[in-house]
């Protein structure tokens, strides 16, 4: 959808808005309580929960979802900036985690956050409305404030029923863009490397004999905090903030690199020189604890987000649900992931849609996986229906990775286990497509 204004709203309760798409919340107090924007646009009336856009606005990592409930919680994550026509500058605290700052997607969208007066008003209104509901002692329910935005373009999921939708999901926007072209940006993370002589491999060998413990009262030689959790990389909420500003890395302090390669090794099981007392210390080196915690990617800047190359698809699967005497059908999007094939020329990311078709007449069930290929790559619609109804979401999985460890070429063993067809694409409006992929849905 399209909006020419994003704070042109009403808020209505989420009951009178599932309502009117046939949504049940089965009496749960919770999901009846929330608060659900309502947009009317050319004669369509959209339906998006508050909860939704607070999670694909601003819930992109732990870091930033925690800022939301402090009071100016992103002046928590910087310690110094400035904005000096087109050049942003931003130095940022350490507790934000190395493997988050280096990822460009986070730099991109925190330097956009926090110098967009509109959506800064809008992040903070979150806490600002919690906290006055909890002065008032009134039923806690996060709420936020739209931003004053033009022409906003959002591409989401949701449940259609004539010209009123409810969104599930928000997949990708269009939200203000940035209005400066440079990034400075400072963190301990950003080292100068430096070339140093020694060993670069080293391994101790095993304890066979008791070994003297020393605490090392030296703090500066005390074991140092590893800051570097895991990142788990999942299905992202796309951001399209304009053309992408140059990142320039500030650095702080250096890095020996050690650039040897002499293995110490022992004869036998060992593998170092043991040393007979060992010099230690009382600090945690992993952050978080023994167990190291784990953050969840889920952010993706892009340059265009209806660049997708499947508008076409899209809208003939759109005239196969006008169909619901025949047919139930649902979509969804997936970003294969692993090697070359999952990102396009440009660097932005493959989509492919996913979509569940049941044939009323037989209760049949179809699986049509449809990738994108705006860079002219040869793959046709793939057709699968499962027997075996049970494990279907790890078959589907199977196959998608199978795509892309085969460098994008559907695998035919690992679809030979089940009932498919292949369908080539050729030059044809949507309707003759829908027509065609009908005829192989008996």
């Amino acid at each position: 959808m399209k909006l020419p204004k994003l704070d042109q709203y009403k808020v209505v309760s989420s009951v009178d808005a599932c309502k009117e798409v046939g949504y049940f919340l089965y009496a749960n107090p919770e999901l009846m309580s929330q608060s659900v924007f309502e947009f009317v646009e050319e004669g369509k009336t959209y339906y998006l929960p508050h909860f939704e856009y607070i999670r694909a606005a601003f819930a992109v990592n732990k870091v930033i979802t925690n800022t939301v409930m402090q009071p100016n919680g992103l002046e928590l994550l910087v310690k110094n900036s400035s904005l000096n026509s087109q050049r942003a500058y931003l130095e940022l605290v350490d507790e934000i985690p190395n493997n988050i700052v280096k990822d460009e997607n986070f730099i991109h969208y925190l330097a956009w956050l926090y110098f967009s007066p509109q959506v800064k008003a809008s992040f903070e209104s979150i806490y600002t409305l919690l906290a006055l509901k909890r002065s008032k002692k009134e039923y806690l329910k996060l709420e936020v404030q739209l931003p004053d935005i033009l022409n906003t373009h959002i591409r989401f999921r949701g449940i259609q029923k004539g010209d009123k939708f409810l969104i599930l999901q928000w997949l990708g926007s269009d939200l203000e863009g940035t209005t400066f072209t440079d990034i400075e940006v400072k963190h301990k993370a950003f080292k100068n490397r430096i070339v140093a002589p020694g060993e670069r491999k080293y391994r101790k060998s095993f304890k066979e004999d008791a070994v003297g413990i020393i605490l090392n009262d030296d703090l500066t030689e005390r074991s140092k905090q590893d800051a570097n959790q895991q990142v788990q990389d999942i299905k992202s909420t796309q951001f399209q903030l304009g053309p992408p500003a140059n990142i320039h890395k500030v650095y702080e302090g250096t890095q020996e690199v050690n650039q040897g390669d002499i293995y110490i090794s022992n004869q036998g099981q060992g593998g170092g020189i043991q040393k007979q007392e060992q010099i230690v210390g009382l600090d945690e080196s992993t952050y978080g604890g023994n167990i190291q915690p784990i953050d969840f990617k889920t952010l993706e800047v892009t340059k265009d987000i209806r660049g997708q190359g499947l508008e076409k698809f899209i809208k003939m699967i759109q005239m196969l649900v006008t169909y619901t005497h025949k047919y139930q059908v649902s979509m969804n999007f997936v970003f294969p992931l692993g090697r070359k094939f999952s990102l396009l020329p440009n660097g932005t990311r493959r989509i492919c849609c996913l979509v569940y078709i049941q044939y009323r007449m037989n209760n049949k069930e179809f699986y049509v996986f449809e990738v994108a290929t705006p860079d002219g790559k040869t793959l046709s619609t793939l057709i699968v229906e499962f027997t075996n109804k049970t494990n279907k979401e790890l078959h589907i999985s199977k196959i998608i990775k199978g795509l892309v460890l085969n460098s994008g070429s559907w695998k035919t063993k690992e679809l030979s286990k089940f009932s498919f067809k292949r369908l080539k694409h050729v030059n044809q409006d949507p309707y003759e497509w829908k027509i065609r992929l009908e005829s192989n849905l008996q």
